[in-house]
């Protein structure tokens, strides 16, 4: 993704910041005329793509938002659609001269907007999950640790039509890899033949498939592991004086040491010079200030933590990376975790941080969590983030912008991480054709 840190010309770049993306595209067949490098060849081929992205990921009009809220919400008023956008509830972007909102608006205004939710026509359900997390965290507390079995199947079901059926397809499904609370992996069984599994300790560790695609579109991998969390009481006062020296780089173009986030880290921290209590700071103002966010596709974003330290929203991978850049910034090492969320009642995606202080080592920092706890007045759970971590995760990365192996030869549906999987034939990339499949077979807690 190198050709993400080259510019748009400037003609495009003034379309696109507008909402022009039709003529964007119009000028983007004009530059492939010309005598133009191939680092900027590439970043137009993706400008197209992110066009796309953009289009299918903000679809609704203003009227037909406002039809929707008052559809699910009791009494709900127009002036109350525009609260909801300037608020940063309600995600929007400029197409071709009209606000579009995106297809999740509702969704997420309703998971961070209590007042809202409250007034839901038909209400959601208990949340079991989150019931059950803030008790285990409590125990972690108390006890000092918490260990769980997991035992799950997920994979990929590809949607057959005349342009892939016949075809030889290529899947990656995301697999649990070691980690510091990870133990125990065992992969049971998976549909077809599989070619290759990655190494415990790839990065991004998969299931690699290759097979004719006939009447069985399901790609399936079961598998079990155990996570063992240990209890990390933080103090302040017992940080070693030297500090390590990994794990502090720029890795451009979304873990940027632009001058805004260096001012950033500068604000935050101040004249901190104990590094717990710095990484704390940068926590704290991550958790207090940015707004939890359903977001756009990560490749329709051009520098993710610049994105959240500008707009001051994000979910739970953009927050991350601010974390993790902020954190480097300062001079504190910082490296990502992600994959699955896990509990008897739940599966679903989730990114999360790392730090290291000596002589701790590593420690958790789920900014996400964090900042919901505190939102929802939980001031335990909004603490114990910082630090530590619930036991309901599959680790299947700890890195950022890794390549899968054997790497894909178009571009991924998430070009940095890997936590639903990826599929494409010689032919094409099948991003449009794939849904992902997540079941939970047992979750179920153990003695540490």
């Amino acid at each position: 993704m190198d050709f993400l840190n080259v510019d748009l010309p400037e003609d495009i770049r003034q379309h696109i910041s507008a909402g022009h993306l039709n003529k964007a595209k119009e000028l983007i067949d004009i530059y492939y005329k010309r005598n133009i490098s191939s680092l900027l060849k590439r970043r137009l081929d993706f400008e197209l793509l992110r066009i796309k992205m953009l289009k299918n990921h903000y679809t609704y009009s203003i009227d037909r938002a406002l039809s929707l809220c008052k559809e699910k919400i009791s009494d709900f008023k127009e002036q109350e659609l525009q609260y909801l956008i300037d608020e940063r509830y309600a995600d929007w972007i400029y197409i071709n001269g009209e606000i579009r909102l995106s297809n999740n608006f509702l969704d997420n205004t309703i998971k961070v907007n209590n007042q809202i939710k409250n007034r839901l026509i038909v209400k959601e359900p208990f949340d079991k999950s989150g019931e059950l997390r803030k008790q285990v965290v409590n125990e972690i507390i108390n006890n000092g640790s918490k260990s769980y079995y997991i035992h799950v199947k997920t994979g990929l079901k590809v949607k057959i039509d005349e342009n892939v059926k016949g075809n030889v397809i290529k899947v990656h499904i995301p697999i649990p890899k070691n980690a510091q609370q990870i133990k125990g992996i065992k992969i049971l069984n998976a549909n077809h033949m599989y070619k290759y599994i990655s190494d415990e300790n790839y990065p991004q560790r998969t299931i690699y498939f290759e097979d004719d695609l006939k009447d069985e579109n399901e790609f399936l991998v079961e598998y079990y592991y155990e996570n063992h969390i240990k209890y990390n009481k933080l103090d302040y006062d017992n940080v070693a004086e030297v500090q390590p020296k990994f794990y502090l780089e720029e890795e451009l173009p979304h873990i940027k040491f632009s001058p805004f986030l260096v001012d950033l880290a500068n604000y935050i921290i101040k004249n901190e010079k104990n590094p717990l209590r710095k990484a704390r700071h940068i926590y704290d103002y991550i958790t207090q200030n940015v707004q939890y966010s359903y977001m756009r596709p990560y490749a329709a974003i051009e520098s993710i933590a610049e994105y959240c330290g500008y707009n001051l929203k994000g979910d739970c991978g953009v927050q991350a990376l601010l974390f993790i850049t902020l954190c480097r910034i300062a001079g504190i090492p910082a490296r990502w975790q992600s994959g699955l969320y896990v509990t008897p009642y739940y599966i679903g995606c989730h990114d999360w941080a790392e730090f290291y202080i000596e002589p701790y080592g590593w420690l958790f920092a789920d900014p996400s969590f964090g900042g919901g706890a505190r939102r929802n007045n939980d001031m335990i759970g909004w603490d114990f983030y910082f630090g530590n971590l619930d036991p309901f995760r599959m680790v299947a990365n700890d890195y950022f912008q890794y390549p899968l192996y054997p790497e894909k030869k178009f571009l991924r549906s998430d070009p940095y991480d890997n936590q639903i999987g990826e599929a494409e034939t010689e032919m094409m990339d099948l991003n449009n054709y794939v849904e992902s499949i997540l079941d939970i077979i047992e979750v179920k807690e153990i003695n540490s």
